[in-house]
C-alpha cells in the first residue's frame, strides 16, 4: 500500500485500468453470447468496448506522467 499521495494516486491508476480490462471481457462476452443475433446491440457493445479503449489509455498516459 502507498503512503504517499503520488502511490496513492497511481494505485487508484491501477484500480481503474483494472476495472476497464474486466469492462473489456465482458462486452466480448455479451458480443459471443448474443452471436449476431441482435445486430445493434452488437455494434452498441462494440462502440462501447472501442471507446473503453479509449479511456484505459487516457488513464495509462495519465499513469506515465505521474
Amino acid at each position: 500500500m502507498a503512503g504517499g499521495t503520488r502511490g496513492k494516486i497511481k494505485e487508484c491508476l491501477e484500480g481503474i485500468h483494472r476495472d476497464f480490462d474486466w469492462v473489456e471481457a465482458h462486452c466480448d462476452k455479451i458480443v459471443r453470447l448474443v452471436d449476431g443475433r441482435k445486430p445493434k446491440l452488437t455494434e452498441a457493445i462494440e462502440v462501447l468496448h472501442k471507446e473503453i479503449k479509449v479511456l484505459d489509455k487516457l488513464v495509462q498516459g495519465l499513469y506515465a506522467e505521474i
